[in-house]
């Protein structure tokens, strides 16, 4: 069964475990996240669309939201 981890509390329960090594690596994995910044024009993805095909931009941005919740910062996974 899997270990359910919502709060803080829950995670230094499992201190010393591999849940909670695994969990720490997914909360560093989560500092980032990648946002297609290409500009589309109205209509584009609908089947009546005619036009050319346009590349994603993939940019990495920091996101924290997930690692504040469990009140760590980015310091805490240097």
């Amino acid at each position: 069964m899997a270990t359910v981890i919502n709060t803080r509390e829950d995670l230094d329960a499992l201190i010393g475990t591999e849940s909670y090594t695994t969990f720490m690596i997914y909360l560093k994995g989560s500092m980032t996240r990648k946002v297609d910044m290409a500009i589309y024009p109205d209509g584009y993805g609908k089947p009546e669309y005619t036009g050319p095909a346009i590349d994603p931009i993939w940019t990495e941005i920091q996101d924290l939201s997930v690692i504040e919740r469990f009140g760590f910062t980015p310091e805490d996974f240097a």
